[in-house]
């Protein structure tokens, strides 16, 4: 009995000993548990972080190539067609007649010169008159008289153009920088008589002719240096300019200088006036009764300068 007693104690005190020692088993997998948890938490944060990085670096590009296309559109998008007459003053009462006159009639009106380029298309968009000039010499004037829009003409010895026009096309008529929509050229009526004809700006393709002299001539013993002649046909000193001997002239015949000058006119020895060329190239002035010439240039037109008698 005593032995079973004590085989109890025993027994007793094992049990207590084991559970005093024991180490739980479940409490790391718990831990790792949430570390787990914790670092897919991050990884998922860092994935979400990435993926709004990458859609802000996306949208951003987007907005720049957008930004890109808007410019390139803007620059490829053609300049829309200009009004040249719309800001020149206009004249009441006034029209450039066939004669390049201006002209009193009560019913028109025209407007102040205005700057023409040759090089490219004018339309006019209703019936009106275009009159073309070189600076102030008159060249022709063009009737477009029925509807429009009208191509004009393209006058390549003209600078400058005046528009006019009666009462009842005041309000509608402008002379477009381009060929504009349902324009149609060579409408025009040519109301300058041939024999009234300005010859307006020499142009030199297809010019053909005989050079009065060469560059051995402008180097030579016959163009002085330090003078030119003035107004008054007297020879003043100037350091920069040269002036020619005299050279045959022919009232009848046409001439083109090709860079800026003074040209002197004479009868024999007689003086009869100056002239000064300054837009070139340029016919020189007609002088009934010449037969000389002298031309005094700046020297930075040595290697420019030139005559030629056209054909």
């Amino acid at each position: 009995m005593r032995l079973f007693i004590l085989m109890l104690a025993g027994a007793f005190i094992l049990a207590g000993c084991s559970d005093t020692d024991e180490v739980p088993v479940d409490e790391p997998e718990a831990e790792e548990t949430k570390a787990e948890e914790t670092e897919e938490a991050d990884t998922e944060a860092e994935e979400t972080s990435n993926d709004a990085g990458s859609e802000s670096t996306e949208n951003a590009g987007d907005e720049s190539a957008g930004e890109e296309e808007t410019e390139d559109e803007a620059a490829e998008k053609p300049a829309e067609p200009v009004n040249v007459m719309a800001d020149i003053e206009r004249v009441n009462g006034h029209w450039i007649n066939y004669s390049g006159e201006d002209d009193a009639r009560g019913h028109m009106t025209r407007t102040n010169p205005i700057e023409y380029n040759a090089a490219q298309d004018y339309t006019v968009t209703t019936a009106s008159y275009v009159s073309y000039f070189y600076g102030s010499e008159f060249i022709k004037t063009n009737n477009y008289g029925h509807d429009g829009p009208h191509i004009i003409e393209n006058v390549p010895e003209a600078d400058r153009v005046i528009v006019s026009f009666s009462e009842p096309e005041k309000d509608t008529v402008q002379l477009m920088n381009e060929a504009v929509e349902d324009a149609t050229a060579d409408n025009e009526v040519n109301t300058t008589p041939d024999a009234l004809i300005g010859r307006g700006k020499p142009v030199e393709d297809g010019m053909a002719g005989t050079i009065m002299f060469g560059q051995e001539f402008l180097t030579g013993e016959d163009v002085f240096t330090g003078e030119r002649i003035d107004n008054e046909g007297e020879f003043v000193e100037d350091e920069s300019y040269y002036i020619t001997g005299a050279l045959e002239y022919d009232s009848g015949e046409t001439y083109v200088i090709t860079a800026p000058a003074y040209i002197s006119y004479y009868k024999g020895r007689n003086f009869i006036e100056t002239e000064e060329i300054t837009a070139v190239p340029a016919y020189l002035p007609e002088v009934k009764g010449a037969n000389y010439i002298n031309i005094s240039f700046h020297d930075d037109h040595l290697l420019d300068l030139n005559i030629i008698e056209l054909e």
